[in-house]
C-alpha cells in the first residue's frame, strides 16, 4: 500500500501517465555510428555475418586431428602455418600439427588446438613435441570457436527503443553497419527565474544566489544527447516570461525551467504556462521534488523543476530523464533505473506519504561487505550532498523507519543518465 498524501501523485503513475500523454516527439534519422553514442535506436538491427565466420581457433598453438593424439610416439611434424585472415590451404595430413594463430581459420580435417605453452618445437618449428599429460587432457574440439557461436546471419542484435551504448556500437561495427536509424536529438530551451539568482562571473548582490541548477540541467540533458538552448536567468515577471515561453515554444521540442512552480507570490511559472496552454501534471509524491509541473505551449512540451538544487537533480534524474528518453522512442525497458538491494549503515526515522530518495554511498563494514550510508542531512538546498553521492538510496512510500542491517535499494547515480 502506498499511502500516498492526498492531492499527489506516485512517480510511477506520474511516469505511466507521461508516457501515454507525451508522444514519440522526433523523428528518426540516419546518423554515423560514431555519432550515435547514448542515441535512442529506432530500428532493429539485424545481423549480416555470422560471427565468427569460419571456424578459428580460440588461442595460439597447433591444430590437430584428436584421433591422431592416441598414436603419438615421437615428434610431430608441422605441415604449415595458418593466420588470421590467411588461412592454410589443403587438407591436414593425419598425424601432422598446423600452427595455428588466435582467430586463424581451423584446417580441414583438424577437430582440437593444443595451446604454444603446452608444445615443444625444434628450432626451424618444423616438428613438434607434446607432453603425454598434456595429450590425456587435450579434449576433442579443445579451443576452437565455431562459426556463428557468437552471432548467426539473421540474429536480431540489438532492438528499436535502446539506449546506444559503447558496446553496441561496436557489435554494430562488426557486422558492417555504418549508419544507424536513432532519434534526432530534442531541442531543449532551458532557463531559470528567481530575482536573486546572480550569473557565475558576475558580482553577487546583497542576498543574493549564483545560479547552479540551469547548469544541472543542461548537463543532465547533454548527457542524454539532447541539443539546448541556455536561455539563462529570467525574472520573476509575467510578462517576461511569457514572452520568452512563447518565443521558445516556436522552435523547440521542450521547454525545461528550474524555480517558479511552487505556490508563493514570486512562483509565476505555473500561471504563465497555464494562460499559454495547459497544465497537464504538477505535484509529485516524492522527497526532494514535490512541486514538479509538466504541461505543453502548442506541441511544445514544458517542465518545471523545483528551485532547490538537489530536488532539480533527483527530479530530474527520475522523472525528466526517462520522460524525455520517452519521447525519444525509448522502450520501457530502457527508462528503469538500476536499484540494487544492500544493507542499510545507517537508522533513519521518516514520515510515510511520499517517496523519498536519500543521497548515499557504499563503503566497506568492519567485515568487508558493502552497506549504504546515507548523507547527514537530507536538505534539498545542500548540492554538496549530491557531490558527495554516488547513488541514492530509495525508501518507498509507506516506508517510517529504516535500522542499520535493514535492506534498502540503491540507485547508482551512473546508472539513472
Amino acid at each position: 500500500m502506498q499511502n500516498i498524501k492526498p492531492g499527489l501523485t506516485a512517480l510511477s503513475d506520474a511516469l505511466d501517465i507521461a508516457f501515454a500523454e507525451v508522444p514519440v516527439m522526433v523523428p528518426a534519422q540516419e546518423r554515423p555510428i560514431q555519432e550515435c553514442y547514448g542515441s535512442v535506436l529506432r530500428q532493429d538491427v539485424i545481423a549480416r555475418v555470422s560471427v565468427p565466420s569460419v571456424d578459428n581457433s580460440a588461442m595460439d598453438g597447433y591444430a590437430m586431428r584428436h584421433a591422431d593424439l592416441a598414436n603419438v610416439n615421437g615428434p610431430i611434424p608441422v605441415a604449415g602455418v595458418s593466420l588470421a585472415g590467411r588461412p592454410f590451404a589443403g587438407v591436414l595430413p593425419e598425424g601432422a600439427a598446423i600452427r595455428i594463430a588466435t582467430g586463424a581459420a581451423i584446417p580441414s580435417g583438424a577437430d582440437c588446438v593444443i595451446i604454444q605453452e603446452n608444445v615443444t618445437a625444434n628450432d626451424d618449428e618444423t616438428e613438434i613435441t607434446i607432453d603425454p599429460d598434456v595429450i590425456a587432457r587435450t579434449s576433442l574440439h579443445q579451443n576452437i570457436r565455431w562459426t556463428g557461436e557468437d552471432i548467426k546471419a539473421g540474429d536480431k542484435i540489438l532492438s528499436a527503443g535502446g539506449v546506444l551504448r559503447p558496446q553496441d556500437i561496436a557489435i554494430v561495427a562488426g557486422q558492417g553497419f555504418s549508419v544507424l536509424s536513432v532519434a534526432r536529438p530534442l531541442k531543449i530551451a532551458v532557463f531559470s527565474t528567481g530575482d536573486e539568482l546572480a550569473r557565475p562571473g558576475d558580482i553577487l548582490p546583497p542576498g543574493g544566489i549564483y545560479d547552479s541548477n540551469r547548469f544541472a540541467m543542461i548537463g543532465m540533458l547533454r548527457d542524454i544527447g539532447c541539443e539546448v538552448t541556455d536561455l539563462g536567468l529570467l525574472a520573476d515577471d509575467f510578462e517576461v516570461l511569457e514572452n520568452a515561453l512563447t518565443d521558445a515554444a516556436k522552435n523547440h521540442d521542450v521547454i525545461m525551467t528550474s524555480g517558479g512552480v511552487s505556490v508563493g507570490k514570486a512562483d509565476l511559472l505555473k500561471p504563465v504556462v497555464d494562460r499559454l496552454g495547459e497544465i497537464t501534471a504538477w505535484k509529485l509524491a516524492i522527497k526532494p521534488g514535490k512541486p514538479l509541473m509538466r504541461g505543453k505551449i502548442g506541441n511544445c512540451l514544458v517542465i518545471g523543476l523545483p528551485g532547490n538544487p538537489v530536488s532539480v537533480l533527483v527530479s530530474g534524474l527520475l522523472y525528466v530523464v526517462p520522460v524525455l528518453r520517452h519521447a525519444m522512442g525509448a522502450s520501457r525497458s530502457a527508462l528503469a533505473p538500476v536499484r540494487i538491494p544492500v544493507c542499510a549503515g545507517f537508522d533513519f526515522k521518516r514520515r510515510a506519504g511520499r517517496r523519498e530518495w536519500l543521497r548515499a554511498r557504499l563503503v566497506q563494514n568492519a567485515d568487508g561487505a558493502f552497506e549504504a550510508i546515507a548523507f547527514s542531512s537530507t536538505s534539498s538546498g545542500m548540492l554538496s550532498s549530491m557531490v558527495w553521492a554516488e547513488g541514492l538510496i530509495e525508501l518507498p512510500e509507506s516506508c517510517t523507519q529504516v535500522s542499520k542491517g535493514d535492506q534498502v535499494l540503491y540507485l547508482p547515480l551512473s546508472g539513472l543518465q
